[in-house]
C-alpha cells in the first residue's frame, strides 16, 4: 500500500495559481528530474517526506515513478488507482520521454490517493503529442485547475498546492480531452510558529468587513480587533453569500489552512447562507453543515492550530406577543453545537448571547443594532433600508463584544488576548466637535474620541431647527451631505454603547460654503434648477464659454423625470467605457468639488480624477450619490476626467476650499 505522508505543512503565505509551461520540443529536464532537484532558497521548500510519482499510459514508465493505466482500478493494497475504469481510455506515442509519449484520457473519472493529512504541492503534465487536450482539475472538492486548453502537440505543465484534510484525495479530472501523462505529489515543509498568533475569521456576511461606500453596514468581524491586545493578529476572511460548504469549495478554507501556524486560532461562523434552501450552490443540510465544520476543526488542528465553533448570530426575528427574540435557525445552531462537544472543540454560542442581549434591549431598539436606516441618510441607501439580518456599525460592535468575552472565559492561549473594558453606563455627551471643511453642500465634522464610546451619533439641522439624526460612525470624523447652501446649521453628537445612547453633546454652529460654479448635466430640454448651469452630451469646451465637455463624442444624456429625485439628480450624461473630461476655466488654488452620480433606472460605475486629485471610484446600484472631492487648479483651468465603466456624471458644484 502507498501511503504519503507529509514531514509537515507549507510555509507558503498564498495560494499559487496553476502553472502552465509549453514543452512542444523535447530537449526540456523530465517532470521526475524537475521534482528531485532542491527548491531555490527563496521559493517553496520541500518536506523530508518521500513524493508519490505516477506515470500515465500503457507505454514505458519513467525512473523512479509508479505506473497507472487505464486499467488501474483503486485498491487499498495498492493506495492509488481510478473509483471507476469504465470509460478509461490510453494511448502511448512513442518517443524518447517516457512520461510525456503515453497518457490516460481521465476526463469524467476519479483518481483516489491514500494521503494522510498534510501539505503538499501536486503538479502534473497533460497533453498529446499528436492531438490537442483540455483538462481541469479538482481536488477535495476544490477547483484547482480550471479547463485548460492544449494546441496540437502542446503538453502542459499544471501545478497547485493543497491543504489535505482527509485521510484519501480525491482528484476528479474534467475537460473534454483529458490526456494526464504524470502525476507528483510532494509533502511541503514544516511550519514554523509565528512571533505572535492570528486569529482567523471564517463567515458569512454577518462576519464579514465591508469597505466605506457600504456605511453603516458591518459585520461583527470587522470590529473584533477592538476587543483584542497587539499580542494577537486579526485576519477577516469571511464574505458575504458563503455557506460552510460554498466556502471550501471555492478554496478560502484552502487557503486559510495553507497560511495558519502552530499556535494560530480559526473561529467559524456559518448558517445563515447554508439554510438557503432555495440557493442550490449555497444550501448545505444540516447533517451535512455538521460534517463540513469537521472539516474545518480538522483541519486547523492538523496544522497546530486551534478551531473555536462559533453559533451563527441571531436576526431580528421575535415573537410579538413576549418580545421575545427567536432562536434563528435552530437546526444549524444545534449542529454546530453537537460537533463542538463531539470533537471537544471550544464553542462561542453566539446564537444564545446575541439573542440575550437582543431581549434585553427588545425589539424597537434592536433596530439600531440591525441595518435600519430611514430614507436619505445614508448616501448608498436613498430610500431608505430595512434588513433584520445584517447589522450596523453599532450592532457589529456588539456582536464582536459578544465574541471577545465568551473567547475570554475559555481556557485557551487566546482567551488572555481579549482586551475587555466594562463601561458603567451610557456615554457622557460628545464635546469639542469641529467643522474641518465645508462645501455648498457638505460639512467635515471631527470630535475627540469619548470615553466608553462604541459609535457616535450625528444630529444637525439649520439654525432654529430641532437638530435630527443625520447617520452615525464607528469613527471620530463625519461628512454631512445633501445641505442646503450657504446655511448656517447646527450640530450636536451623542455616543452610544451597549448600554444605550448617551445625552447629546453642545452644540456647533457652522455654516456651508457658496458655491462659485453649478453644473447640471442632463438633456438640453430638461427641467433646471435655479442658479444651476447646463451641460449637456453636446456641450463643447470653449474659452468663450468659459466651460464644457471634451471627448465627449458618443456620450449620451438621460432625463429619469421628477420621481427620480431633485432637478441634478433626475438627469445625467454618460459616456460608457470611454473617458471624457469636464472642462472649467477657473483661477488657480484649491477647490471643493461635490459631484453627483448616479442612475434611478439602472446602475452606475463612474471614475473622477479630478485635477491634482486622485481617482476616486463611484459605484450606486440605484439612485445617486454625492462625491466630495479635493481640486487644485494650476494653469487657470480645472479638468474633472469622467471614466469607468458608465462614466455618468449628474452634478457638479464647485466651492473655494
Amino acid at each position: 500500500m502507498t501511503s504519503l505522508t507529509p514531514s509537515s505543512s507549507t510555509s507558503s503565505s498564498h495560494p499559487r495559481p496553476g502553472r502552465r509551461s509549453v514543452l512542444l520540443g523535447m530537449g526540456v529536464a523530465s517532470l521526475g528530474a524537475m521534482v528531485a532537484a532542491p527548491a531555490a532558497a527563496d521559493g517553496p521548500t520541500r518536506g523530508g517526506g518521500t513524493a508519490l510519482r505516477l506515470d500515465f499510459g500503457p507505454g514505458a514508465v519513467a525512473p523512479g515513478f509508479q505506473q497507472v493505466t487505464a486499467q488501474t482500478a483503486y485498491s487499498a493494497e495498492r493506495g492509488f488507482g481510478f473509483a471507476d475504469v469504465a470509460g478509461l481510455a490510453e494511448a502511448d506515442r512513442g518517443g524518447k520521454d517516457p512520461l510525456r509519449g503515453d497518457f490516460v484520457t481521465a476526463h469524467g473519472a476519479t483518481l483516489l490517493v491514500d494521503l494522510a493529512p498534510g501539505d503538499y504541492r501536486l503538479e502534473l503534465t497533460a497533453g498529446d503529442p499528436d492531438g490537442t487536450a483540455d483538462i481541469a482539475v479538482t481536488a477535495a472538492q476544490i477547483a484547482k485547475i480550471a479547463p485548460t486548453a492544449a494546441a496540437q502537440g502542446e503538453i502542459l505543465e499544471l501545478s497547485f498546492e493543497l491543504a489535505h484534510v482527509s485521510e484519501q484525495l480525491a482528484l476528479e479530472i474534467g475537460g473534454t480531452a483529458a490526456h494526464l501523462s504524470s502525476l507528483v505529489i510532494t509533502p511541503l515543509a514544516p511550519r514554523q510558529r509565528g512571533g505572535r498568533p492570528t486569529a482567523f475569521l471564517l463567515g458569512d456576511s454577518t462576519m464579514q468587513t465591508y469597505d466605506p461606500y457600504w456605511m453603516p453596514q458591518a459585520g461583527w468581524g470587522q470590529f473584533f480587533d477592538r476587543f483584542t491586545t497587539a499580542g494577537l493578529a486579526v485576519d477577516n476572511r469571511s464574505i458575504g453569500g458563503r455557506s460552510s460548504r460554498s466556502f471550501l469549495e471555492q478554496g478560502r478554507l484552502d487557503e486559510v489552512l495553507r497560511l495558519i501556524r502552530p499556535g494560530d486560532v480559526v473561529l467559524v461562523q456559518f448558517g445563515h447562507n447554508d439554510a438557503s434552501w432555495n440557493r442550490p450552490e449555497r444550501y448545505t443540510p444540516p447533517a451535512d453543515y455538521r460534517e463540513y465544520l469537521r472539516l474545518y476543526i480538522e483541519g486547523t488542528r492538523q496544522r497546530g492550530g486551534e478551531a473555536i465553533v462559533v453559533t451563527l448570530v441571531s436576526r431580528r426575528d421575535y415573537d410579538a406577543e413576549t418580545g421575545l427574540f427567536r432562536v434563528s435557525f435552530p437546526e444549524y445552531v444545534e449542529a454546530a453545537i453537537s460537533i463542538a462537544q463531539e470533537m471537544e472543540a471550544p464553542l462561542v454560542d453566539l446564537s444564545a448571547s446575541s439573542r440575550a442581549f437582543l431581549d434585553g434591549i427588545g425589539p424597537d431598539a434592536a433596530t439600531d443594532v440591525f441595518l435600519h436606516a430611514a430614507p436619505g441618510i445614508y448616501p448608498n441607501r436613498p430610500a431608505g433600508v430595512t434588513d433584520n439580518t445584517h447589522f450596523q456599525e453599532y450592532g457589529a460592535i456588539q456582536m464582536a463584544r459578544l465574541v471577545a468575552r465568551d473567547v475570554a472565559a475559555l481556557d485557551l492561549p487566546i482567551s488572555d488576548r481579549m482586551a475587555l473594558h466594562a463601561s458603567a453606563g451610557v456615554p457622557a455627551p460628545v464635546g469639542g466637535v469641529e467643522a474641518t471643511g465645508a462645501s455648498a453642500s457638505t460639512l467635515e465634522l471631527s470630535w475627540p474620541a469619548a470615553a466608553d464610546a462604541d459609535v457616535y451619533r450625528v444630529h444637525l439641522a439649520p439654525v432654529g431647527e430641532e437638530p435630527v439624526f443625520v447617520g452615525a460612525t464607528a469613527g471620530t470624523s463625519f461628512q454631512a451631505r445633501g445641505l442646503a447652501e450657504a446655511t448656517e446649521h447646527e450640530i450636536r453628537v451623542s455616543a452610544a454603547n451597549e448600554h444605550g445612547e448617551g445625552e447629546l453633546g453642545p452644540a456647533l454652529r457652522t455654516a456651508t460654503a457658496e458655491a462659485i460654479a453649478r453644473f447640471d448635466l442632463g438633456p438640453a430640454d430638461a427641467p433646471l434648477a435655479e442658479g444651476w448651469t447646463r451641460v449637456s452630451e453636446t456641450t463643447r469646451y470653449d474659452a468663450a464659454l468659459g466651460h464644457g465637455l471634451r471627448g465627449a463624442e458618443g456620450a449620451i444624456s438621460r432625463d429619469r423625470g421628477e420621481e427620480a429625485g431633485g432637478a441634478v439628480a433626475r438627469d445625467f450624461v454618460a459616456r460608457f467605457d470611454a473617458p471624457y473630461e469636464l472642462v472649467v476655466d477657473l483661477a488657480d488654488g484649491a477647490y471643493t468639488l461635490v459631484a453627483t452620480v448616479g442612475d434611478a433606472l439602472g446602475s452606475a460605475r463612474t471614475e473622477l480624477t479630478p485635477a491634482g486629485g486622485e481617482t476616486v471610484t463611484v459605484a450606486v446600484d440605484s439612485g445617486s450619490r454625492e462625491v466630495v472631492l479635493p481640486a487644485q487648479v494650476v494653469g487657470g483651468q480645472l479638468v474633472l476626467g469622467i471614466g469607468g465603466r458608465t462614466g455618468h456624471l449628474n452634478g457638479l458644484t464647485i466651492t473655494p476650499a
